[in-house]
Protein backbone atom coordinates (compact mmCIF):
# COMPACT_ATOMS: atom_id res chain seq x y z
CA UNK A 1 0.00 0.00 0.00
CA UNK A 2 1.55 3.13 -1.31
CA UNK A 3 1.90 5.89 1.67
CA UNK A 4 2.44 9.71 1.42
CA UNK A 5 1.21 10.72 -1.50
CA UNK A 6 1.65 14.65 -0.66
CA UNK A 7 3.79 17.21 -1.64
CA UNK A 8 4.58 20.05 0.57
CA UNK A 9 6.35 23.11 -1.12
CA UNK A 10 8.13 24.30 2.25
CA UNK A 11 9.35 21.11 2.43
CA UNK A 12 10.92 20.65 -1.25
CA UNK A 13 11.20 23.91 -2.86
CA UNK A 14 11.19 24.40 -6.12
CA UNK A 15 9.29 20.79 -6.97
CA UNK A 16 6.19 21.85 -9.49
CA UNK A 17 2.87 21.14 -7.81
CA UNK A 18 2.19 18.17 -10.19
CA UNK A 19 4.92 16.48 -8.67
CA UNK A 20 4.33 13.73 -5.64
CA UNK A 21 6.08 12.26 -2.85
CA UNK A 22 4.96 8.64 -2.19
CA UNK A 23 5.99 5.80 -0.35
CA UNK A 24 5.69 2.08 -1.38
CA UNK A 25 7.09 -1.16 0.19
CA UNK A 26 10.17 -2.69 -2.37
CA UNK A 27 11.41 -5.56 -0.99
CA UNK A 28 12.98 -4.83 2.13
CA UNK A 29 12.39 -1.58 2.08
CA UNK A 30 9.68 1.13 1.91
CA UNK A 31 10.83 3.13 -0.63
CA UNK A 32 10.28 7.00 -1.26
CA UNK A 33 9.91 8.30 -4.70
CA UNK A 34 8.87 11.67 -6.52
CA UNK A 35 6.50 10.70 -9.24
CA UNK A 36 4.07 12.35 -12.06
CA UNK A 37 2.16 12.02 -15.26
CA UNK A 38 -0.52 10.03 -15.97
CA UNK A 39 -0.05 6.29 -14.63
CA UNK A 40 -0.74 4.80 -18.01
CA UNK A 41 1.75 6.65 -19.65
CA UNK A 42 4.81 4.70 -20.28
CA UNK A 43 7.21 4.82 -17.78
CA UNK A 44 10.65 6.69 -17.29
CA UNK A 45 12.73 5.89 -14.05
CA UNK A 46 15.03 8.55 -13.02
CA UNK A 47 17.95 7.60 -10.66
CA UNK A 48 20.13 10.48 -8.50
CA UNK A 49 24.00 9.96 -7.99
CA UNK A 50 25.62 10.80 -5.08
CA UNK A 51 25.76 13.00 -2.33
CA UNK A 52 22.61 13.48 -4.03
CA UNK A 53 18.78 11.97 -3.47
CA UNK A 54 15.65 12.24 -5.59
CA UNK A 55 14.93 16.25 -5.40
CA UNK A 56 17.91 16.24 -7.41
CA UNK A 57 15.19 15.85 -10.68
CA UNK A 58 12.90 18.63 -9.20
CA UNK A 59 13.42 20.66 -12.56
CA UNK A 60 13.09 17.75 -14.99
CA UNK A 61 10.47 15.48 -13.78
CA UNK A 62 7.52 17.41 -14.77
CA UNK A 63 9.02 18.31 -18.27
CA UNK A 64 9.56 14.98 -18.91
CA UNK A 65 6.06 14.23 -18.31
CA UNK A 66 4.74 16.39 -20.16
CA UNK A 67 6.33 14.86 -23.01
CA UNK A 68 3.92 11.85 -22.20
CA UNK A 69 5.19 9.58 -19.72
CA UNK A 70 5.23 8.47 -16.38
CA UNK A 71 8.28 9.33 -14.35
CA UNK A 72 9.29 8.12 -11.03
CA UNK A 73 12.55 9.37 -9.57
CA UNK A 74 12.99 6.98 -6.22
CA UNK A 75 15.49 8.09 -3.19
CA UNK A 76 17.94 4.70 -3.98
CA UNK A 77 18.64 2.37 -1.02
CA UNK A 78 20.36 4.12 2.20
CA UNK A 79 19.57 7.44 0.72
CA UNK A 80 16.94 9.98 1.66
CA UNK A 81 13.33 8.79 2.52
CA UNK A 82 14.09 5.40 1.48
CA UNK A 83 14.54 3.04 4.38
CA UNK A 84 14.29 -0.04 5.74
CA UNK A 85 10.71 -1.34 6.41
CA UNK A 86 11.99 -3.42 9.37
CA UNK A 87 12.28 -1.41 11.89
CA UNK A 88 15.38 -3.50 13.66
CA UNK A 89 17.23 -3.37 10.27
CA UNK A 90 19.92 -0.76 10.27
CA UNK A 91 19.12 2.72 8.54
CA UNK A 92 15.61 2.59 9.90
CA UNK A 93 15.66 4.05 13.22
CA UNK A 94 19.35 4.73 13.29
CA UNK A 95 21.98 6.09 10.56
CA UNK A 96 23.72 3.43 8.78
CA UNK A 97 27.17 3.13 10.63
CA UNK A 98 30.28 1.84 8.13
CA UNK A 99 29.76 -1.48 10.31
CA UNK A 100 26.47 -2.19 8.91
CA UNK A 101 26.05 -4.97 6.44
CA UNK A 102 27.32 -3.37 2.86
CA UNK A 103 25.97 -6.52 1.00
CA UNK A 104 22.87 -5.22 -0.36
CA UNK A 105 24.69 -1.99 -1.52
CA UNK A 106 26.02 -4.66 -3.99
CA UNK A 107 25.31 -3.37 -7.93
CA UNK A 108 23.34 -6.63 -8.83
CA UNK A 109 20.88 -5.96 -5.13
CA UNK A 110 20.32 -2.03 -6.25
CA UNK A 111 19.61 -3.40 -9.41
CA UNK A 112 17.15 -5.83 -8.02
CA UNK A 113 15.43 -2.63 -5.97
CA UNK A 114 14.76 -0.91 -9.74
CA UNK A 115 13.26 -3.73 -10.86
CA UNK A 116 11.02 -4.26 -8.12
CA UNK A 117 9.97 -0.96 -8.00
CA UNK A 118 8.96 -1.03 -11.38
CA UNK A 119 6.75 -4.03 -10.94
CA UNK A 120 5.46 -2.58 -7.98
CA UNK A 121 4.54 0.43 -9.47
CA UNK A 122 2.02 -1.40 -12.18
CA UNK A 123 4.81 -1.66 -14.80
CA UNK A 124 6.16 -4.90 -16.95
CA UNK A 125 8.79 -1.77 -18.86
CA UNK A 126 10.72 0.80 -18.57
CA UNK A 127 10.55 3.17 -22.08
CA UNK A 128 13.96 4.52 -20.75
CA UNK A 129 15.99 4.91 -17.75
CA UNK A 130 18.12 7.90 -16.77
CA UNK A 131 21.14 7.58 -14.60
CA UNK A 132 23.35 10.60 -13.56
CA UNK A 133 26.57 9.72 -11.73
CA UNK A 134 26.55 6.79 -9.20
CA UNK A 135 23.04 6.10 -10.49
CA UNK A 136 24.28 5.09 -14.30
CA UNK A 137 26.18 2.46 -13.01
CA UNK A 138 22.98 1.16 -11.79
CA UNK A 139 21.05 1.98 -14.35
CA UNK A 140 23.90 0.41 -17.02
CA UNK A 141 23.31 -3.00 -15.22
CA UNK A 142 19.58 -2.62 -15.59
CA UNK A 143 19.62 -2.43 -18.54
CA UNK A 144 22.57 -4.74 -19.47
CA UNK A 145 20.78 -7.59 -17.38
CA UNK A 146 16.97 -7.28 -18.02
CA UNK A 147 16.58 -6.13 -21.52
CA UNK A 148 13.54 -6.62 -21.65
CA UNK A 149 11.98 -4.35 -19.05
CA UNK A 150 14.19 -1.60 -19.81
CA UNK A 151 13.85 -0.67 -23.12
CA UNK A 152 16.39 2.18 -23.69
CA UNK A 153 19.04 4.46 -21.71
CA UNK A 154 20.84 7.63 -21.15
CA UNK A 155 23.64 7.91 -19.16
CA UNK A 156 24.58 11.06 -17.25
CA UNK A 157 28.23 12.01 -16.37
CA UNK A 158 29.16 8.51 -15.80
CA UNK A 159 31.06 6.50 -19.04
CA UNK A 160 29.32 3.20 -18.90
CA UNK A 161 32.14 0.56 -19.78
CA UNK A 162 30.46 -2.75 -19.08
CA UNK A 163 30.80 -5.51 -17.21
CA UNK A 164 34.31 -6.25 -15.77
CA UNK A 165 36.27 -8.95 -17.80
CA UNK A 166 36.94 -12.13 -16.80
CA UNK A 167 40.59 -13.41 -17.13
CA UNK A 168 40.97 -15.17 -20.54
CA UNK A 169 43.47 -17.70 -21.66
CA UNK A 170 45.59 -18.12 -18.76
CA UNK A 171 47.17 -21.28 -19.01
CA UNK A 172 50.92 -20.75 -19.71
CA UNK A 173 50.62 -17.52 -17.72
CA UNK A 174 53.04 -17.88 -14.64
CA UNK A 175 50.27 -16.22 -12.32
CA UNK A 176 47.06 -15.73 -12.83
CA UNK A 177 45.32 -12.79 -13.58
CA UNK A 178 42.81 -11.03 -11.38
CA UNK A 179 39.97 -9.51 -13.13
CA UNK A 180 39.38 -6.48 -14.18
CA UNK A 181 38.03 -3.76 -11.25
CA UNK A 182 34.66 -1.77 -12.55
CA UNK A 183 36.95 1.67 -12.54
CA UNK A 184 40.82 1.41 -13.63
CA UNK A 185 41.61 4.66 -12.39
CA UNK A 186 41.26 3.27 -8.11
CA UNK A 187 43.84 0.96 -9.53
CA UNK A 188 46.45 3.16 -9.34
CA UNK A 189 46.86 4.31 -5.27
CA UNK A 190 50.13 3.14 -4.61
CA UNK A 191 51.72 5.33 -7.59
CA UNK A 192 49.22 8.64 -7.05
CA UNK A 193 50.91 7.80 -3.29
CA UNK A 194 54.31 9.09 -4.94
CA UNK A 195 53.17 12.30 -6.84
CA UNK A 196 54.65 15.33 -5.72
CA UNK A 197 52.65 16.36 -3.48
CA UNK A 198 51.12 13.17 -3.03
CA UNK A 199 47.30 12.23 -4.17
CA UNK A 200 44.90 9.58 -3.56
CA UNK A 201 41.26 8.45 -5.09
CA UNK A 202 38.00 9.66 -3.75
CA UNK A 203 36.45 6.33 -4.54
CA UNK A 204 38.91 4.58 -2.38
CA UNK A 205 38.83 7.70 0.16
CA UNK A 206 34.73 7.51 0.03
CA UNK A 207 35.38 3.78 1.24
CA UNK A 208 36.89 4.23 4.01
CA UNK A 209 35.90 4.28 7.93
CA UNK A 210 36.22 7.74 8.51
CA UNK A 211 34.90 9.39 5.15
CA UNK A 212 31.32 9.32 6.77
CA UNK A 213 31.87 11.49 9.97
CA UNK A 214 34.19 13.71 7.85
CA UNK A 215 31.46 15.04 5.31
CA UNK A 216 28.41 14.53 8.29
CA UNK A 217 29.76 16.69 10.84
CA UNK A 218 32.73 18.98 8.99
CA UNK A 219 34.20 21.93 10.29
CA UNK A 220 32.38 24.60 7.68
CA UNK A 221 28.60 22.69 8.78
CA UNK A 222 26.65 20.42 6.35
CA UNK A 223 25.18 23.41 4.68
CA UNK A 224 28.20 24.91 3.64
CA UNK A 225 29.70 21.77 2.80
CA UNK A 226 27.00 21.10 0.11
CA UNK A 227 27.83 24.38 -1.16
CA UNK A 228 31.19 24.03 -1.53
CA UNK A 229 31.02 20.89 -2.93
CA UNK A 230 27.97 21.64 -5.73
CA UNK A 231 30.31 25.13 -6.51
CA UNK A 232 33.80 23.18 -7.55
CA UNK A 233 31.77 20.64 -9.74
CA UNK A 234 29.84 22.82 -11.68
CA UNK A 235 30.29 24.90 -14.48
CA UNK A 236 31.02 27.98 -12.05
CA UNK A 237 34.25 27.05 -10.67
CA UNK A 238 36.81 28.64 -12.80
CA UNK A 239 39.27 25.28 -12.14
CA UNK A 240 37.25 22.99 -14.18
CA UNK A 241 38.84 22.59 -17.51
CA UNK A 242 37.62 18.86 -18.56
CA UNK A 243 39.67 16.69 -20.92
CA UNK A 244 41.25 13.03 -21.17
CA UNK A 245 44.06 12.28 -19.78
CA UNK A 246 46.39 9.19 -19.63
CA UNK A 247 45.79 6.31 -17.39
CA UNK A 248 48.50 6.21 -15.16
CA UNK A 249 48.99 8.77 -12.00
CA UNK A 250 50.83 11.82 -13.81
CA UNK A 251 47.77 11.94 -15.94
CA UNK A 252 45.22 11.39 -13.09
CA UNK A 253 47.07 14.05 -11.31
CA UNK A 254 45.73 16.70 -13.96
CA UNK A 255 42.64 15.62 -12.40
CA UNK A 256 40.85 18.69 -9.82
CA UNK A 257 41.19 17.89 -6.35
CA UNK A 258 37.65 16.56 -5.42
CA UNK A 259 38.25 13.43 -7.28
CA UNK A 260 42.00 12.92 -7.45
CA UNK A 261 42.65 14.31 -3.67
CA UNK A 262 45.41 15.30 -1.86
CA UNK A 263 46.70 12.88 0.25
CA UNK A 264 45.84 13.72 3.91
CA UNK A 265 42.87 15.86 3.03
CA UNK A 266 39.34 15.10 3.55
CA UNK A 267 36.33 15.60 1.29
CA UNK A 268 34.98 18.43 3.73
CA UNK A 269 38.42 20.13 3.20
CA UNK A 270 38.43 19.82 -0.29
CA UNK A 271 34.86 21.38 -0.59
CA UNK A 272 35.83 24.54 1.30
CA UNK A 273 38.93 25.24 -0.33
CA UNK A 274 37.49 26.91 -3.27
CA UNK A 275 34.08 27.47 -2.01
CA UNK A 276 32.18 29.94 -3.42
CA UNK A 277 32.00 33.56 -1.65
CA UNK A 278 29.01 34.63 0.71
CA UNK A 279 27.86 36.98 -2.47
CA UNK A 280 28.06 34.79 -4.68
CA UNK A 281 26.41 32.05 -2.98
CA UNK A 282 23.68 34.69 -2.90
CA UNK A 283 23.63 34.90 -6.41
CA UNK A 284 23.39 31.34 -7.16
CA UNK A 285 20.49 31.02 -9.58
CA UNK A 286 20.46 27.19 -9.87
CA UNK A 287 20.98 26.24 -6.57
CA UNK A 288 19.70 28.40 -4.19
CA UNK A 289 19.84 28.27 -0.49
CA UNK A 290 16.45 27.38 0.18
CA UNK A 291 17.27 24.65 -2.32
CA UNK A 292 21.01 23.99 -0.79
CA UNK A 293 19.06 22.88 2.72
CA UNK A 294 17.14 20.59 0.84
CA UNK A 295 20.09 18.13 1.07
CA UNK A 296 21.74 19.67 4.00
CA UNK A 297 18.59 18.50 6.14
CA UNK A 298 17.82 14.87 4.36
CA UNK A 299 21.59 13.90 5.32
CA UNK A 300 21.99 15.65 8.21
CA UNK A 301 18.96 12.96 9.12
CA UNK A 302 21.00 10.38 7.83
CA UNK A 303 24.34 10.86 6.91
CA UNK A 304 26.09 9.56 4.34
CA UNK A 305 27.20 6.12 5.01
CA UNK A 306 24.34 4.62 2.70
CA UNK A 307 25.83 6.23 -0.39
CA UNK A 308 29.48 5.37 0.38
CA UNK A 309 28.55 2.30 0.81
CA UNK A 310 28.37 1.98 -3.21
CA UNK A 311 31.62 2.90 -3.33
CA UNK A 312 32.77 0.30 -1.18
CA UNK A 313 31.01 -2.31 -3.19
CA UNK A 314 32.49 -1.18 -6.62
CA UNK A 315 35.97 -1.08 -5.24
CA UNK A 316 36.12 -4.10 -3.40
CA UNK A 317 37.06 -7.23 -5.73
CA UNK A 318 34.60 -9.40 -3.14
CA UNK A 319 31.87 -6.92 -3.48
CA UNK A 320 32.27 -6.89 -7.19
CA UNK A 321 32.98 -9.72 -8.47
CA UNK A 322 29.45 -10.80 -8.95
CA UNK A 323 29.65 -8.56 -11.69
CA UNK A 324 32.38 -10.52 -13.48
CA UNK A 325 29.46 -13.05 -14.32
CA UNK A 326 28.22 -10.52 -16.53
CA UNK A 327 31.62 -10.36 -18.44
CA UNK A 328 31.34 -10.06 -22.60
CA UNK A 329 27.57 -9.19 -22.38
CA UNK A 330 26.91 -5.91 -24.47
CA UNK A 331 24.27 -2.94 -23.20
CA UNK A 332 21.61 -4.05 -26.05
CA UNK A 333 19.02 -1.53 -25.82
CA UNK A 334 19.53 2.43 -27.46
CA UNK A 335 21.59 4.37 -25.52
CA UNK A 336 22.70 7.59 -25.21
CA UNK A 337 25.22 9.75 -23.12
CA UNK A 338 24.54 13.64 -21.70
CA UNK A 339 27.18 16.05 -19.77
CA UNK A 340 28.06 19.24 -19.41
CA UNK A 341 31.34 20.51 -20.69
CA UNK A 342 32.67 21.25 -17.36
CA UNK A 343 32.02 18.14 -16.29
CA UNK A 344 35.31 16.19 -14.98
CA UNK A 345 32.89 13.40 -15.05
CA UNK A 346 33.49 12.58 -18.53
CA UNK A 347 36.94 12.27 -18.14
CA UNK A 348 37.97 10.62 -14.78
CA UNK A 349 37.79 7.23 -15.85
CA UNK A 350 40.67 7.40 -18.58
CA UNK A 351 39.57 5.24 -21.31
CA UNK A 352 36.20 4.26 -20.60
CA UNK A 353 34.19 7.09 -22.55
CA UNK A 354 35.70 5.61 -25.59
CA UNK A 355 34.78 1.82 -24.50
CA UNK A 356 31.60 3.12 -23.94
CA UNK A 357 30.77 3.86 -27.34
CA UNK A 358 32.94 1.22 -29.24
CA UNK A 359 32.52 -1.77 -26.96
CA UNK A 360 30.05 -1.85 -24.14
CA UNK A 361 26.81 -0.16 -25.68
CA UNK A 362 25.74 -1.44 -29.28
CA UNK A 363 23.27 0.79 -30.16
CA UNK A 364 25.18 4.22 -29.24
CA UNK A 365 25.83 6.03 -32.05
CA UNK A 366 28.34 8.92 -32.20
CA UNK A 367 25.89 11.97 -31.95
CA UNK A 368 24.48 9.98 -28.88
CA UNK A 369 27.50 11.16 -27.10
CA UNK A 370 25.95 14.99 -26.04
CA UNK A 371 28.11 17.58 -24.15
CA UNK A 372 26.51 20.40 -23.79
CA UNK A 373 27.06 24.47 -22.84
CA UNK A 374 26.88 25.59 -19.11
CA UNK A 375 26.80 22.93 -17.19
CA UNK A 376 29.68 20.52 -15.01
CA UNK A 377 28.87 17.70 -13.09
CA UNK A 378 24.95 18.57 -12.01
CA UNK A 379 23.72 19.00 -15.62
CA UNK A 380 19.79 18.22 -14.08
CA UNK A 381 20.22 21.26 -11.99
CA UNK A 382 22.80 23.74 -14.01
CA UNK A 383 21.00 23.50 -17.56
CA UNK A 384 17.77 21.52 -17.43
CA UNK A 385 16.17 23.32 -20.49
CA UNK A 386 19.44 21.78 -22.26
CA UNK A 387 19.15 18.57 -20.63
CA UNK A 388 15.41 18.51 -21.85
CA UNK A 389 16.25 19.38 -25.00
CA UNK A 390 19.01 16.73 -25.33
CA UNK A 391 16.50 13.60 -23.74
CA UNK A 392 13.70 14.65 -25.93
CA UNK A 393 15.43 14.32 -29.42
CA UNK A 394 16.49 10.92 -27.72
CA UNK A 395 13.16 9.89 -26.69
CA UNK A 396 11.47 10.51 -29.97
CA UNK A 397 13.29 8.43 -31.98
CA UNK A 398 12.36 5.68 -29.66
Amino acid sequence: MATGNTRNEQEWPGMPASVISRTLPVRDLDMHFFETGERTNPLIILLHGFPEIAYSWRKIIAPLAGLGYRVVAPDQRGLGRTKPSDPAAPGALRPLAYEDDVTPYKTINMVHDVVALVAALGHRSVACIIGHDAGATIAGYCAVTRPDIFNAIVFMSTPFSGPPTLPFDIDNLPQPPKPAPIFPATMVEAALATLDPPRKHYMLYYSTPRANEDIWHPPQGLHAFFRGYFHIKSADWKGNDPHPVEPNAQGLASIPHYYIMPRNATMAEVAAADAPSLEDSKQNSWLPDEELAVYAREYGRTGFQGGLNRYRSVTDPLLSDELTLLSGKKLEVPARYISGKKDWGVYQNPGALEKMQTEACTRMAKEDVVLFEGAGHWGQQEQPQLLLRCLSEFLARL
